[in-house]
């Protein structure tokens, strides 16, 4: 997961190739760490394959317990992850759940900027591509 500076200054950590649960989570780790140098974080998470409610229901909490600044969960099937953060009590509205692609995209741009370290992760079966396309003008 190379970091990519985008011309307005935001930092892309594209991580699509994270298609398990484990590898999301050593992503977000990493994105953590960037949280600690006091960079504003961002964690967009698509549908994860092979995971039990449980888990994800772990990886929402997670995210509340890393202290990512923001996190968007895109697609129904990861609702329970946004669902998960919102009740791990410590935060008020950092997570936004988005129905696709093209929405995620939206609440992403209105966060970016510099010192803003973007994480998106996805499965195979939920490829996030096209938005780290748009992120970077390629679309």
């Amino acid at each position: 997961m190379t970091p990519e500076t985008l011309a307005d200054g935001t930092i892309l950590l594209d991580a699509t190739n994270a298609v398990t649960l484990d590898a999301v989570r050593e992503a977000q780790t990493g994105l953590a760490e960037w949280r600690s140098r006091g960079h504003d974080t961002v964690h967009v998470v698509g549908h994860i394959a092979n995971t039990t409610l449980e888990e994800l229901d772990a990886l929402g909490r997670r995210t509340v317990r890393l202290n990512i600044g923001h996190f968007v969960v895109v697609g129904g099937s990861a609702r329970v992850v946004h669902l998960a953060a919102e009740q791990e009590g410590s935060w008020d509205g950092e997570s936004l759940p988005c129905s696709d692609e093209s929405i995620a995209y939206d609440e992403v741009s209105r966060m970016r900027g510099d010192s803003v370290v973007v994480l998106v992760t996805s499965s195979t079966e939920y490829d996030m591509a096209g938005l780290v396309a748009r992120l970077k003008g390629e679309s």
